[in-house]
């Protein structure tokens, strides 16, 4: 099918009813807001982006201190709390997702949920050396905070931060480690604290065992083609970090399911096409 001008006036149509309908002034409507997309960019959209919501777009308010001020805080409290996660994953940016659809993500991985299922990726080369000491140091030592962790491991120089940089960002994205709370005040003193993923989230672990990887994949396209209208199988793949197959099978299995349609190489939300 070939798109037309009708159809990409109703897709940017679609993604300003999205805007309208929710908007934020404090931090129960950013948990509704994050409960009703299931899953947000933390911030902004960045250019190649699948243009799916970000959070900084539904907050009310044109005042841009205003709206790091009240993210800065809520991106601490509301995840430490569990009503909402926050890490870095869509995109390899940071990211709000919703308490019930945080076990898709999980499940796309088709993982055990062990200790050990690490060592598959660091095989693999998705996982350095660093990131799987982060791992395995949690494993040992729990809850930990950033500036702790990295004197235990003897990281020191700069080129050791930003390889522990890379990987702390590495390990979230692949569930492994999660964010548990904020500490200390001011910039020297603020940071992180970081637990394991299957420490932190039990039950995510537990909820994703009912789905298998290709039900979750296939979900995250039907719902991020909720979110967006449309996007290219390229932003699709950039937003979830997926390969050709792992994307081609997922588009397949949404499409069979009439989640969506095909217009000129993009992935189009199917009551928003013009079929012929």
């Amino acid at each position: 099918m070939r798109a037309t001008v009708e159809t990409s006036a109703r897709v940017q149509r679609h993604r300003d009813a999205l805007l309208r309908a929710h908007r934020v002034r404090n931090a129960e409507q950013l948990v509704a807001l994050i409960d009703a997309l299931g899953f947000a960019f933390a911030f902004t959209l960045r250019t190649g982006d699948a243009p799916i919501p970000a959070c900084f777009d539904h907050l009310s308010t044109g005042d841009t201190d205003r709206k790091w001020g009240w993210m800065w805080g809520w991106k601490d409290e509301l995840p430490e709390q569990k009503r909402l996660y926050y890490g870095v994953l869509l995109a390899r940016k940071p990211t709000f997702v919703s308490m019930d659809v945080l076990p898709a993500f999980y499940a796309t991985f088709g993982r055990a949920g062990e200790a050990d299922d690490h060592v598959a990726d660091v095989r693999a080369g998705r996982l350095s050396d660093v990131a799987r000491r982060i791992i395995e140091f949690l494993a040992q030592n729990g809850e930990t905070q950033t500036k702790r962790m990295r004197a235990e491991l003897g990281i020191t120089s700069k080129e050791g931060r930003a390889a522990y940089g890379k990987a702390i960002d590495d390990v979230q994205r692949l569930m492994y480690v999660a964010r548990v709370r904020a500490v200390g005040e001011g910039r020297e003193a603020y940071n992180y604290t970081y637990d394991l993923f299957l420490r932190r989230y039990p039950e995510t672990v537990k909820a994703a065992e009912r789905l298998s990887s290709a039900e979750a994949t296939a979900g995250l396209v039907a719902r991020t083609l909720g979110l967006a209208g449309a996007v290219t199988e390229k932003q699709l793949m950039r937003l979830f970090d997926w390969d050709e197959v792992v994307a081609a099978r997922a588009i397949a299995r949404a499409e069979r399911a009439e989640k969506l349609v095909r217009l000129d190489g993009a992935l189009v939300l199917p009551e928003l096409a013009r079929r012929a």
